[in-house]
């Protein structure tokens, strides 16, 4: 076993006259995987319920984020933000900025991370920045693409350096199922 990995005695990379159907050795890895940019929702308890985003700023600019397969239901309710970065960002541009809220209309209807948020390690709440539908309290009235986009003047931009994780807790007051966007994923 090295790097995490074990090849299986299994398959020995032959299909004809070896009396097996595999035609490549068989890989296990063992502990913790880097998924890179992934998104999830973990139910926490009753209706309360945690959107979780992982992404990099190479995902940033292979557009992951401009493309989020997760739509927050209508009814739910944003309680609390938080973002933990892991790998500081390296962000370009005059007062850059990345904006989270509702696809289209981030800047109005989210929340701000600041570029000092984004090129320092650690927790961050974020929960005092919500804006417009997402800070009233007050269920979401339709369901909301979650997108993502960069702010600032003099061409914001990432470079493909950085790895954090938003975390957006919310409580779902409607049970439907969370619909899934064209060509996405189904979701809980």
């Amino acid at each position: 076993m090295a790097n995490g990995y074990y090849t299986s005695p299994f398959g020995n990379g032959v299909l004809v006259g070896s009396g097996g159907n595999v035609t490549s050795n068989v890989h296990n890895q063992f502990g913790p995987r880097d998924a890179g940019d992934t998104v999830g929702v973990l139910k926490i308890e009753g209706m309360e319920e945690e959107l979780v985003i992982d992404f990099t700023g190479g995902g940033f600019n292979d557009n992951f984020v401009g493309n989020i397969p997760f739509v927050l239901p209508a009814g739910a309710v944003i309680k609390n933000v938080y973002m933990d970065v892991e790998e500081v960002f390296v962000v370009t541009g005059t007062t850059p900025a990345l904006e989270v809220g509702t696809k289209g209309s981030e800047a109005t209807n989210g929340f701000t991370v600041t570029e000092a948020q984004l090129e320092a390690t650690g927790s961050v709440n974020l929960t005092a920045a919500l804006s417009g539908t997402w800070d009233t309290e007050v269920p979401l009235a339709a369901n909301t693409i979650v997108g993502f986009a960069l702010s600032g003047t003099g061409t914001p931009a990432v470079t493909d350096a950085g790895k954090a994780r938003i975390t957006i807790q919310f409580y779902r007051i409607n049970r439907a199922p969370s619909p899934a966007l064209p060509g996405g994923p189904v979701l809980p």
